[in-house]
């Protein structure tokens, strides 16, 4: 276990699990109750879990991950779960089931909630997963590598490290070397543009092609100092203080320069939080959109113009369906609109697409997690027979956490197939013919 040891050494017996049930009780009100009942523990949510299918572990199963939260639920609130407590059929959550439960709720599950939509009663698990998260990071649980990154975006204000004068020199440099335009804290731009810290530090050249497809279409655009990271680490650890300090550095940044909207780039969590979810938690200053979205806009629009058929030479093209801006965003369509333009020929579909695509196996914080490496890597092979399956050479992708997870795991198989992000795709193929 990599973490109760380093976030509560000195805790006394069972402080864990009291921690953790606080938590449980605090959580569940009228619909965390109305979902645990409905749920029949059929197991058919097994069958769409991407770590329950490429291991066969029956803990990996959606359903077995919220079972902590439903025995905190039934041994306090309902007279069978008293009944099974007082019988020895159950017994209270220990300090032994948090410690075990935060392996399988960190490290199994990147919260892709798939498992919600093959769920014949309609049970959100996704969300309940994440209250169970909760409560691990209320006990102190959180995986050691994961806690660092949290610890970093609190600190340093980015979860690789990045400090404010390293993100200065870094869009500086970037800006330098590609010869491209970016704005910084312009006050009255209408739209405020968002970039991860793995863009910034992995895949730059997605800010220089978000830079100049936004140009190119006349776009009064921003990055901003203060708001100048999208992810969320706070939702990965589970901790809603931490979540709504991240999200109101970004919302703070788009009060403060008076824009319209603000564009995630490429990250799944943050769309899902920022388009979403973060309307009950805080009041958020302007539309909230998804570059992918935006790009559709301006290629129909004829803001921008593309090459037709820019991608269709290299062999076959696939696209990877991100979980949080296609299956839970609902971006489906735009991303392959954009392709029959870019490649419609070499275009194929994998077998699991749209809503039915599988997710990366990197999402949720697990990528950040050493300790995951090896299953990470187990789950990936199951996204590299699909691939393989259509004959793929390359496959497009809308979320930089998904790229970094793909990139890093086809060199880990040693795999010629290469991950591109669409965007940098979009730039390539720009046209400047009226």
């Amino acid at each position: 276990m990599s973490t109760a040891e380093v976030t509560a050494p000195a805790a006394l017996p069972n402080s864990l699990a009291r921690a953790a049930v606080h938590s449980f009780v605090h959580t569940t009100g009228a619909w965390v109750a109305s979902q645990l009942e409905a749920c029949t523990r059929c197991g058919i949510c097994a069958q769409a879990c991407h770590f329950y299918e490429a291991t066969g572990n029956p803990e990996f199963a959606p359903v077995w991950k919220v079972e902590l939260l439903r025995r905190a639920y039934e041994q306090r609130f309902t007279v069978g779960g008293k009944l099974k407590l007082a019988l020895g059929v159950e017994k209270r959550i220990s300090d032994a089931d948090i410690e075990h439960w935060s392996t399988i709720v960190y490290e199994a599950c990147t919260l892709c909630n798939k498992c919600a939509m093959v769920c014949p009663m309609g049970i959100q698990l996704g969300p309940l997963i994440h209250d169970v998260r909760e409560a691990m990071a209320e006990a102190g649980v959180v995986p050691a590598d994961l806690l660092v990154a949290v610890r970093k975006q609190e600190e340093l204000g980015s979860p690789l490290g990045v400090t404010d004068d390293a993100w200065a020199d870094r869009i500086e440099w970037i800006a330098d070397e590609w010869e491209v335009e970016i704005p910084i804290d312009v006050k009255g731009a209408e739209t405020l543009v968002a970039f991860t810290s793995i863009e910034l530090m992995k895949f730059p050249e997605n800010i220089v092609a978000i830079a100049k497809i936004l140009n190119a279409a006349g776009e009064k655009w921003t990055i901003s100092s203060p708001g100048r990271e999208v992810v969320n680490f706070g939702v990965f650890e589970g901790n809603p203080d931490r979540v709504k300090l991240f999200m109101g550095r970004l919302f703070d940044a788009a009060r403060a320069l008076g824009v319209k909207r603000l564009v995630v780039t490429e990250c799944g969590h943050a769309y899902d939080l920022l388009r979403w979810t973060a309307h009950n938690m805080a009041e958020v200053p302007c539309a909230v959109t998804h570059i992918v979205a935006v790009i559709d806009e301006l290629m129909r629009s004829g803001r921008i113009k593309l090459r037709a058929g820019a991608f269709d030479e290299g062999g076959t093209l696939t696209f990877h369906d991100a979980c949080k801006i296609q299956r839970r965003g609902g971006h489906i369509q735009e991303p392959r609109d954009i392709l029959k333009v870019l490649a419609p020929t070499a275009f194929k579909e994998l077998a699991l697409n749209r809503e039915a695509s599988m997710c990366c196996g990197g999402g949720g914080g697990v990528i950040a997690i050493k300790e995951a490496d090896a299953l990470r890597h187990k789950v990936f092979e199951l996204k590299i027979r699909q691939m393989e399956e259509v004959g793929a050479t390359r496959v497009a992708m809308t979320c930089a956490n998904c790229r970094l997870q793909f990139t890093e795991s086809l060199q880990h198989f040693g795999s010629p197939i290469k991950a591109v992000g669409l965007a940098h795709m979009v730039a390539e193929a720009l046209s400047e013919e009226e």
